[in-house]
């Protein structure tokens, strides 16, 4: 990867963007701080260098500009890490409130979405990678928090779907799933898992896997990150068939179904 290269980080002023900054600026890329705390990106990118942007990532008229302050640099794309996410820690479904709901489907996935609609282009042409911070939570139940298991479910999904895709046209996609990282956004329940001595990943070691997947040192689709062991590619069991004697299809008879091709 030349060092006269760019790469974006949403959430970047908050404790994992903010450690991926650090690492990517380390390895000489420019990096471009997106965070929705204003001040928050200023700070970071004055850190390393870097440039700043303002930016609610589940707003889709936001990422337009973002992608002008990408190409104003006038630098390839090499990475553009949509790391921002948001937990709500509800566990019961009738305590669940419209808002809450709706701001975190609009980050932990629609800022996964209209990330990748606005930055592809520039990745394709850098021959880049995405890389999106999803959890342990897109891979199996979490009980204390459905919601945010739900959008996570749904980012493994949007990443194993596109990317034989994107790949095709030279852009890597990734997911890193981390278990229960050691941030602020464990709010209350730090306490009782230090009771509990509950063994907690730490932010520079899922930092590093995410940016390992930016570096095409890790070409996963989707690695886990867990306490006291290297990052692992994650391998999904397959789905059997329609019938136990026929084979499924494949893929490509199915397109015509719904699509159009060019």
């Amino acid at each position: 990867m030349s060092l006269r290269s760019a790469a974006l980080v949403t959430g970047g002023a908050g404790d994992i963007g903010r450690e991926v900054v650090h690492q990517l600026a380390s390895q000489g890329l420019h990096v471009v701080v997106a965070d929705i705390d204003r001040d928050g990106a200023i700070t970071v990118a004055e850190q390393v260098g870097g440039s700043a942007v303002q930016l609610d990532v589940g707003d889709p008229y936001a990422w337009p500009a973002v992608a002008d302050h990408v190409k104003d640099l006038d630098l390839p794309l090499a990475a553009a890490m949509l790391n921002a996410g948001v937990a709500l820690g509800q566990a019961e479904i009738l305590d669940l409130d419209l808002p809450t709901y709706r701001r975190a489907w609009s980050v932990n996935v629609d800022g996964v979405v209209f990330g990748l609609r606005a930055l592809v282009p520039l990745l394709q042409a850098a021959r880049g990678r995405a890389v999106i911070t999803a959890s342990l939570a897109g891979l199996t139940s979490v009980p204390f928090d459905p919601v945010y298991a739900m959008t996570k479910h749904a980012v493994v999904g949007l990443v194993r779907s596109y990317a034989p895709a994107l790949a095709a046209r030279g852009v890597g996609l990734h997911a890193v799933c981390p278990g229960l990282v050691d941030t602020a956004m464990l709010g209350a329940a730090r306490e009782k898992l230090d009771q509990l001595e509950f063994p907690l990943v730490t932010v520079p070691d899922v930092a590093a896997a995410l940016v390992a997947c930016a570096l095409g040192v890790d070409p996963s689709v989707v690695v886990i990150v867990q306490p006291g062991r290297p990052p692992l590619p994650y391998h999904f069991a397959g789905v059997p068939g329609g019938r136990a004697d026929k084979p499924m299809p494949p893929l490509p008879a199915l397109l015509p179904i719904g699509t159009r091709r060019s």
